[in-house]
């Protein structure tokens, strides 16, 4: 694919456009008495055209306050030459000569306010003359920021701001200057005019959240849309796509920050399975999106084009354009209402994200640039159980990893692993501490073994779970071409809330265990002194009993640790047979996960024990070991 660099072309542009203006300023100088009409290319003026009908028309009221123009006579004499330079172009009536005039003012002025900032409140009445004599040359252009009148406005002291606010042509101006700021066309059209209103009224509040979020996110899109050759200011699509939102999803169920549709996404590499939605993974999304861009402008090689047709679709807006047989984004008349207020919305957001302080967003609380570390899983992990190894809540971590449609981390694929973001600099605390969790309290893998007759619907039905978990956790395409002998890889979720209804409805699993109030015909009370290096759960599995009987004889709560030399009250059965394995007879419904939570151990311990191969050949009345023989 072609790369554009349309930031670098930009910049060459105006070069070349300043070192034309330089050379027409000159002939100017020299040849004051030449009678041509010409416009400068540095800001042309459009031929006088019907202005269209303007797509919505906010109801809100003008806040400008009409003014009284300012003259010549208003101006008290500066005592050098820009007194001079006004006053020839307050009686100038060729527009190119006015500009010459009025750009040798500002670069005067600019110097002033640069050496003086706290200059006396007289210049008010210089710059409001300059700005009305400026507005009657030219409108509604964007100025380019290396122009003598951007640089002045660059410039102004506070105390001259604060009078020019609310002058109509400073407003006016500082937009025009603000729009020459992007490095992408940006048409100063009525629509876009009316929907900067619309932003700062009726859609305050979105926009508000909208500019607060996008400085976690604007750092990442910019720089892999560097790296692509986009405008950078494209950046903004995602304001008005999704607000700087992940998990946006529209009515037509577009989802994420760029809002890709399934099929659209699926073109660019963004998965969606039982645990992942790459459309809501912040980094591939905007990746893709610049791949998208990319071939759009490839295609239309027009900006206009490009993102209208982001909205709509390339094929749509094909068809508009032969309809309407132009080009012209703003004759195009066969396009969706929504695709011809895209665009200027588009280029509203672009105008006001250039200086949202002059448009009174003072007061937005601006997110962090997202930052992380990324952690490599080749396991499923609970993101309860994660967010205590990195250090930080479950929900700062779905905040870093939208993408992630459970509250599980998905199985290694085949090929490669799944990388989870966690808190900048937490990564290797995460490391150290998952290293230490008991693999009884992890997410468990079971393997399986695919017979003849198996189907993937079949295998998920007996070991209770869902087939496009069995089938994203395989990394399955087609589920028709199971091959005997084939090895799966099946997860087991745990599940609080579905395991104490599991265990309310087959009472058996508790009854074979010692009860926490034990009967004292049949179990005696014994002491135990902890060990160094001893845990509950490896005290716990030499006495054949379960963890939370543990705690609960002992007032034990996750928080407490113990300590050696701790003395621990046990229960243990009369006839001596504490030791010994403890055995279970498997009944109807029962699977292997089920099982291991209710005698608190693992599949991969029921699995070696028992010599279980094949979960699916857990049948009811067997009787397996659930208990390893104590040491």
């Amino acid at each position: 694919m072609k790369q554009h660099s349309l930031y670098r072309q930009n910049l060459l542009n105006n070069a070349k456009t300043a070192l034309r203006y330089n050379l027409c300023l000159v002939a100017v100088l020299i040849f004051g008495g030449c009678a041509t009409t010409a416009r400068t290319p540095l800001a042309p003026e459009p031929a006088p055209e019907p202005a269209p009908e303007p797509v919505i028309v906010p109801k809100v009221a003008d806040p400008i306050i009409p003014t009284e123009p300012v003259s010549i006579e208003d101006i008290e004499p500066t005592g050098d030459r820009l007194y001079d330079l006004l006053q020839k172009a307050a009686v100038e009536t060729h527009s190119l000569r006015v500009r010459a005039l009025l750009d040798t003012a500002a670069h005067m002025l600019r110097h002033r306010f640069v050496a003086e900032p706290n200059t006396a409140a007289k210049w008010t009445a210089i710059m409001r003359f300059t700005l009305e004599r400026y507005h009657a040359i030219s409108s509604h252009v964007p100025i380019p920021p290396q122009a003598p009148l951007a640089t002045l406005l660059n410039a102004l002291p506070e105390s001259i701001v604060a009078d020019l606010l609310h002058h109509p042509h400073y407003r006016e101006i500082k937009i025009r200057v603000l729009a020459g700021r992007a490095d992408m066309p940006i048409d100063l059209r009525p629509e876009v005019m009316a929907y900067i209103q619309y932003f700062l009224t009726e859609k305050r509040d979105f926009f508000e959240r909208s500019l607060s979020r996008s400085t976690a996110y604007l750092p990442m899109i910019q720089t892999i849309f560097r790296e692509q050759g986009l405008p950078l200011d494209l950046a903004y699509k995602a304001m008005i796509e999704s607000g700087f939102n992940p998990r946006a999803l529209s009515r037509a169920y577009a989802l994420g920050m760029w809002q890709f549709m399934y099929r659209t996404g699926l073109l660019y590499g963004l998965r969606r399975n039982t645990y992942i939605d790459d459309r809501m993974n912040t980094e591939k999304s905007t990746h893709a999106a610049a791949q998208h861009l990319n071939h759009l402008y490839e295609y239309f090689g027009d900006w206009h084009l490009v993102v209208a047709a982001y909205n709509c679709g390339q094929g749509r807006m094909d068809r508009a354009i032969a309809r309407s047989k132009t080009r012209d984004f703003w004759e195009i008349s066969a396009l969706p209402r929504e695709t011809r207020n895209h665009v200027p919305k588009f280029m509203a957001a672009v105008i006001i994200a250039k200086d949202p302080a002059f448009f009174g967003f003072k007061d937005i609380v601006y997110q962090p640039p997202m930052s992380y570390d990324k952690v490599a899983l080749t396991e499923p992990v609970n993101l309860h159980l994660a967010a205590e190894c990195a250090g930080t809540t479950y929900t700062y971590l779905r905040y870093l990893n939208p993408e992630l449609r459970r509250p599980y981390t998905p199985p290694a694929m085949r090929r490669n692993a799944y990388n989870l973001r966690v808190p900048k600099g937490a990564g290797a605390k995460f490391r150290a501490n998952y290293a230490q969790i008991p693999e009884h309290k992890k997410i468990q893998l079971i393997d399986y073994v695919v017979k003849r007759g198996d189907t993937l619907s079949g295998i998920a039905s007996r070991v209770g779970v869902s087939a496009s978990d069995l089938q994203a956790a395989n990394g399955i395409t087609n589920p028709r071409r199971l091959q005997i002998g084939q090895k799966l890889s099946i997860p087991m979720y745990p599940n609080t809330q579905l395991l104490s209804v599991a265990t309310q409805a087959r009472p058996a699993l508790q009854t074979k265990n010692i009860s926490h109030n034990p009967d004292p015909k049949n179990y005696r009370q014994i002491n135990v002194t902890v060990r160094t290096g001893d845990t509950l759960w490896d005290i716990a599995r030499r006495k054949g009993i379960t963890v939370s009987h543990l705690r609960a004889w002992n007032n034990l709560n996750t928080n407490r640790p113990i300590h050696p030399g701790d003395r621990l009250t046990l229960w243990v059965p009369k006839d001596g047979t504490s030791e010994s394995p403890i055995f279970y007879t498997v009944r109807t419904g029962d699977t292997l996960w089920s099982i291991a939570r209710a005698f608190d151990t693992s599949v991969a311990a029921l699995q070696s024990w028992n010599d279980i191969r094949s979960p699916s050949r857990l049948r009811a009345g067997t009787r397996i070991r659930v208990r390893e023989i104590a040491d």
